[in-house]
């Protein structure tokens, strides 16, 4: 394997898994291994594009079209649910100037939900939308004339046209990331502005084995390839959005000479960065077996699974008698009245009495604060079963 990023070779992955299928960012089995490796010229932890990938991306990868308003918990706490698009629209306004009438590109934005909203508080910006898939036109025309959006293709007109150019969780389905982005630069004006939100695994370790999420983008190789593509004043803030990070870079005006010293990662950053993911690949390793010693040790016990996300689902796909788990658990009103995997998915309020057994399937870093939080659980007598052992970020 060449490393997405940066093009060295890589002898071996740092972790295969064992099973024959795997699951996608939208928990969906899908035959084939996950494979990562970690690459030792700019830190960079990638795995083998998807068969078919441009197929499923413009006809399989459905994300949140099941309601308008569908949306992802962020997080929870005593004032109730903030959802991700809530946090991304805030987030860009906290962190980034945007003058009026800016002109204002989403690269990959499926539904646009985080675009959309920033046009309701500020109708003066030109949005733009482009994405490799028509599914989610209907969405696009209720906001946007015709001329403001783009699919495949972004039109002659648009090359250096850009002031800002954002992206929310796109660049880690992307099998070539160094095109992705010089695509971008030409699309920016010079001195325009990249804003990037991607999955940070050493923040959310699940980010590690989903199949269809090819990179997994470390502050060192974001920092090569940005620097590679002609960017300057890069910074890569991973503690804004949880388990994810939040990017920000400017195209150098053409003739100016490129900075004397690139910021590129140093071999001891990309020497931590290796064996940080080297610590992710352990736990995964480990993983399977702590779950299914935990289903033993429990044997005969209805259980259900709280989360119905990524960690919710693997849970599901690892255990051996399936059918001791009544139900998944989730707060997120999108989700309830939903199945996944052939069982409902209700409100924790609404936990069946039989049930005895709760697996925990939320991202570690937040697991049993999370739990704490809910009455309608910590009330009754159960057994939480947590995935421990994680990596810290």
């Amino acid at each position: 394997m060449n490393c997405n990023v940066c093009s060295r070779t890589a002898i071996d992955p740092i972790f295969a898994s064992a099973g024959p299928t795997a699951l996608t960012s939208l928990c969906e089995l899908r035959a084939g291994r996950v494979e990562v490796w970690s690459c030792t010229e700019c830190g960079h932890l990638f795995a083998p594009a998807l068969q078919n990938t441009e197929e499923y991306y413009s006809t399989d990868y459905r994300i949140l079209l099941s309601h308008d308003d569908e949306d992802q918990i962020y997080e929870t706490g005593p004032s109730g649910i903030v959802y991700r698009t809530e946090h991304q629209l805030q987030t860009l306004l906290a962190r980034i100037a945007i003058p009026n009438g800016t002109k204002v590109l989403d690269y990959g934005c499926a539904k646009a939900s985080t675009p959309a909203r920033l046009l309701g508080v500020r109708p003066d910006v030109q949005l733009h939308l482009f994405d490799v898939s028509d599914m989610y036109l209907e969405y696009w025309k209720r906001i946007l004339p015709a001329d403001r959006y783009a699919i495949n293709e972004t039109p002659d007109g648009w090359v250096a046209r850009f002031d800002l150019i954002t992206s929310f969780f796109a660049l880690e389905h992307i099998p070539r990331p160094p095109e992705t982005i010089a695509h971008i630069h030409r699309l920016l004006r010079d001195g325009g502005r990249f804003y990037c939100v991607i999955p940070d695994t050493f923040g959310n370790v699940a980010d590690f084995v989903v199949i269809d999420h090819v990179n997994h983008f470390t502050e060192e190789s974001l920092r090569h390839l940005l620097t590679a593509a002609g960017f300057v004043d890069i910074d890569v803030d991973s503690t804004v959005h949880r388990g994810a990070h939040v990017v920000t870079a400017i195209k150098r005006a053409s003739g100016i000479p490129p900075p004397l010293t690139p910021d590129r990662p140093t071999r001891a950053e990309v020497a931590n960065a290796n064996a940080r993911a080297a610590g992710i690949a352990e736990f995964w390793r480990n993983l399977d077996a702590q779950i299914q010693a935990a289903e033993l040790a429990a044997a005969g016990l209805k259980s259900a699974i709280y989360g119905s996300g990524f960690y919710g689902a693997y849970i599901m796909s690892l255990l051996l008698n399936k059918e001791d788990v009544i139900c998944f658990l989730d707060r997120s009103p999108f989700q309830q009245g939903k199945t996944l995997h052939g069982r409902p998915i209700f409100s924790p309020d609404s936990l069946p009495e039989s049930v005895k057994l709760v697996y925990v399937g939320l991202n570690p870093v937040i697991a049993k604060a999370a739990i704490a939080e809910l009455p309608a659980l910590t009330g009754r007598d159960l057994t939480f079963i947590y995935l421990e052992g994680s990596p810290r970020p």
